[in-house]
């Protein structure tokens, strides 16, 4: 009833899926923050919210420690003070295009304007 049909240039689906979820390279970008108080509740709940509506992973790097970004506790635990520099990681669709809107939101997070920090992303949020 079923045959087992040779794969395209003997490889089969599960290969290529593997393959090509490998290709997807880790996409890296440096922040500096710049908020007074540093990544803290609001700025931090408002970056957990934008990375929380992305296609790919995020991760923010700390000297040897990797949090995520989805979770607003490892965002907290990462302890981003005011001056300090961070790497935030990004691997699947789009990340280039996340990194970038990620690293202009945290950098423009300040103490007067945390406020509606996501429409600094303009077409961010219609695409996702």
């Amino acid at each position: 009833m079923f045959t087992k049909r040779p794969s395209v240039a003997g490889t089969s689906a599960l290969d290529t899926a593997v393959r090509n979820e490998n290709a997807e390279s880790l996409v890296r970008r440096e922040i500096r923050i710049v908020n007074k108080s540093g990544l803290r509740s609001r700025p931090a709940a408002e970056f957990v919210r934008a990375v929380n509506v992305l296609r790919c992973e995020i991760w923010i790097v700390k000297g040897e420690k990797r949090f995520s970004g989805r979770s607003i506790i490892e965002v907290l635990t990462a302890n981003l003070n005011c001056g300090d520099t961070a790497i935030i990681e990004g691997k699947g669709p789009d990340s280039h295009r996340a990194l970038t809107c990620l690293a202009k939101l945290v950098s423009e997070f300040n103490d007067e304007s945390s406020q509606n920090g996501w429409a600094r992303c303009p077409g961010l949020e219609e695409d996702y």
